[in-house]
């Protein structure tokens, strides 16, 4: 689904990215990890044609990136932002009908569309806000609304940066589950997380980014382990198998930091 060689990015003169090579297969659920300012918000940004590059090459779906034009692209992928703020005032499912502009004209709504719209609502539980203020909403809700509005986008590439962080541990769980449902029907999550233990139940591949670098990528189990952990976090942890949920689990059940 991703094919990624030799990517370098650069911001202002400032190397983010080096040497990035990934391949994310279609149907995973694939996570980025590493320390804040590590380059996994750069990179999806960068697969989602947010920002430039040039050096490297990235495919998505077979195809050089470059050869999309925006709509072509937005049938492609969807992305959900870290940053969910709004300055203008639109209702809840207008903000999630946005996700259809892709197929259609936003003034002249399908009977598809609106079916579409719907069910990634109630599959998100934010429905009962469809006629509320996006302004109106806390940081949590708004989050649901942005990752509501990407299921609708109904794209076979779902690209989300910690679309959790607000999230109370129902709704974590929640979200988590019903990405990984989306993957049963062969579409791609690539999702940014911080909590390890969650990278670690719902991942099938891990991309650990350090400085910008590759420090791991492979299964959870050749990513997480407490030596990786150690030199990327500076924490010594133990890791442990969760026998409750049958996965592999990254329980980190002790830690130090080590200054």
């Amino acid at each position: 689904m991703i094919q990624i060689n030799d990517l370098s990015v650069s911001l202002n003169e400032k190397t983010i990215l080096k040497d990035i090579n990934v391949i994310v297969r279609q149907g995973e659920f694939f996570c980025l990890i590493g320390p804040n300012g590590s380059g996994k918000t750069t990179l999806l940004k960068t697969i989602a044609q947010l920002i430039p590059f040039k050096t490297g090459k990235i495919k998505i779906a077979g195809n050089d990136q470059s050869s999309y034009n925006y709509k072509a692209m937005a049938r492609q992928l969807s992305y959900v932002p870290q940053d969910t703020r709004m300055d203008f005032n639109f209702n809840v499912k207008d903000i999630v009908m946005m996700g259809r502009h892709a197929y259609g004209n936003f003034f002249n709504r399908r009977e598809v569309d609106e079916d579409i719209v719907k069910k990634a609502m109630i599959a998100t539980n934010t429905w009962k806000f469809k006629n509320q203020s996006i302004l109106n909403l806390s940081g949590g809700q708004r989050q649901l609304v942005f990752i509501a509005k990407a299921i609708a986008q109904d794209t076979p590439l779902i690209l989300l940066d910690e679309p959790i962080s607000a999230l109370d541990i129902y709704y974590q769980m929640h979200i988590l589950k019903l990405l990984e449902s989306l993957t049963k029907k062969n579409k791609t999550v690539v999702v940014v997380l911080h909590d390890l233990n969650l990278a670690a139940r719902f991942s099938e591949k891990i991309l650990l980014l350090k400085k910008g670098e590759i420090e791991a990528y492979g299964k959870c189990e050749d990513v997480l382990t407490s030596t990786t952990l150690k030199n990327t976090y500076h924490i010594n942890t133990k890791i442990r198998n969760d026998k409750l949920i049958q996965k592999f689990d990254a329980s980190i059940v002790s830690w130090t930091h080590l200054s």
